[in-house]
């Protein structure tokens, strides 16, 4: 029988607080003595190696076991490099090169990052089949529009990361690649029969099962064909229905961010009433996401609590979660230590970095024939997923030995290059009819789409598509642009990231 006490540490422990600052505070103290096991780093936690690496020294001196979580997908989305730009490439340039080999490297050496800055578990690979152009939030993430390749790149992803001791999550299930709105803002619809779901959406989970996944990230997207009034994190027909019961998952559950609009919108209570919903659907760990952390925190451990006294909420549930919970630790424990020998890392490092030229699409000519170079920036805001990270080519085209001026508007041609940067400049009209009066005043233009890549009317001079943000694709396209040695210039980059972290 149960005591109290042990109700109250399996509710807590149930629970993911954001972790939002590089300093401890009481009511964090508080929440690891009351039976927290797990954090997710957020903005104001990370951005560089030195500062993750800080936030969760502080957070080990007062919960020395606390699992340690955060999104580090490589490429577009990265928390670790968030300021410099990630040395890794995106899982779409992954999936362009489309050699497992190389997607199981860059596991490794994700796993060495993390790890090294004490990290236990990422929020990644992206399992979702990015069929629609339009989605805001996956894109690039995604490792392409092909379920078979999807699901082989996540499954090589896996192993790299878990034998580098790092816990992966395959995400968003059951897919959010056919979608056209963002949960961090509303509820999306994926709005498929249930062959196609299981023919494209099911495939990459099903990889990544077979593979060993330690955790499944559950997504907030309405499946009609699943649940007619839920979405699938707070659905029970979906979680264990489907996740558990049909595909046989046995590892652990954790929901994306409740506070995101899809499930939560306005409100606290809301987002605790989503927190019940999502344990009653079979999740192991609710993320809270990053607002407002201590009260989000107490009205959701207080909605769970009540939820078991009334009977709404069965302790048996919550005793399940913990002992798959407790299987984390043995991912995290079981590190495969030849990957560290600095042999194991150099050939990662070269392997990553001879295939990284071809995770970029080249068309016409992309090389400069003058020192000199305007870069024009037409790009639209990294999405919520993504935040603020060092992408911009402007440097990485100086650190090439061009004299680079950014500039706010085409210049008149004088004997210099220019360099169009793009970002997903067609999904908004306004960037769209600026880029084609743009190229249309200077057709000599180099245009570098780092988006999700768009055809372009009238075909430009020269076209470079990155297929994703971060340190690394900027490298290989500025090299590439100035004529130099980009296998070169992408090792040493990410030598020097393995050796600072």
């Amino acid at each position: 029988m149960a005591t109290q006490e042990d109700v109250s540490r399996l509710v807590w422990g149930a629970l993911m607080p954001g972790v939002s600052g590089p300093s401890v505070e009481p009511w964090q103290r508080a929440a690891f003595a009351a039976g927290v096991e797990s954090v997710c780093l957020f903005a104001g936690a990370v951005g560089s190696p030195a500062r993750v690496a800080a936030t969760v020294r502080a957070l080990h001196r007062v919960a020395p076991g606390v699992l340690v979580a955060t999104d580090e997908e490589g490429g577009e989305v990265t928390r670790v490099e968030a300021v410099a730009g990630s040395s890794l490439l995106s899982a779409r340039a992954l999936g362009i090169i489309d050699d497992l080999d190389v997607t199981r490297a860059q596991a490794r050496l994700q796993a060495r990052l993390l790890r090294q800055v004490g990290v236990h578990w990422t929020f990644a690979p992206v399992a979702d089949v990015n069929v629609d152009p339009r989605n805001p939030v996956i894109g690039v993430r995604s490792f392409g529009p092909d379920a078979g390749c999807v699901g082989a790149h996540v499954a090589a992803a896996v192993e790299g990361l878990q034998r580098g001791g790092i816990v992966a999550t395959a995400k968003h299930f059951p897919g959010h690649g056919d979608t056209h709105v963002d949960s961090h803002e509303d509820l999306p619809t994926l709005d498929v029969d249930a062959e196609t779901l299981d023919a494209r959406e099911l495939v990459p989970f099903r990889h990544a099962i077979a593979a060993g996944v330690a955790s499944v990230m559950t997504g907030h997207l309405r499946v009609p064909v699943l649940d007619a009034d839920l979405p699938v994190s707070l659905s029970r027909a979906a979680t264990t229905g489907l996740l558990r019961e049909q595909l046989g998952y046995t590892g652990v559950v954790v929901t994306d961010a409740v506070e995101m609009g899809a499930v939560s919108g306005p409100g606290r209570e809301r987002l605790a009433a989503a927190v019940v919903s999502a344990l009653l659907a079979g999740a192991d760990v609710v993320c809270l996401g990053a607002a407002d952390q201590e009260r989000a925190l107490a009205d959701s451990a207080a909605a769970v609590l009540t939820a078991v006294a009334d009977g709404t909420l069965p302790i048996a549930l919550l005793e399940r979660a913990a002992q798959r919970r407790a299987m984390l630790r043995t991912v995290a424990a079981r590190a495969d230590r030849e990957t560290d020998r600095a042999a194991g890392v150099d050939a990662d490092i070269d392997l990553v970095a001879s295939a990284a030229p071809r995770g970029l699409l080249v068309d016409g000519d992309v090389v400069l024939s003058t020192t000199g170079v305007d870069v024009l920036t037409v790009a639209a805001r990294p999405g919520y997923a993504a935040g603020p990270t060092g992408w911009r080519l402007a440097p990485r085209l100086a650190a090439a030995d061009l004299d680079v001026h950014e500039v706010s508007s085409v210049p008149a041609r004088d004997g210099r290059g220019l360099v169009i940067e793009v970002r997903d400049a067609w999904k908004d009209p306004a960037l769209a009819d600026a880029l084609a009066g743009a190229l249309a005043a200077r057709p000599d233009a180099i245009v570098v789409d780092v988006g999700w890549p768009a055809p372009l009317d009238p075909p430009v001079r020269g076209y470079l598509a990155t297929h994703g943000t971060g340190a690394l694709a900027a490298t290989v396209a500025a090299q590439l642009i100035a004529g130099g040695d980009a296998v070169a210039a992408a090792a040493s980059l990410i030598h020097t990231s393995q050796l600072e972290a």
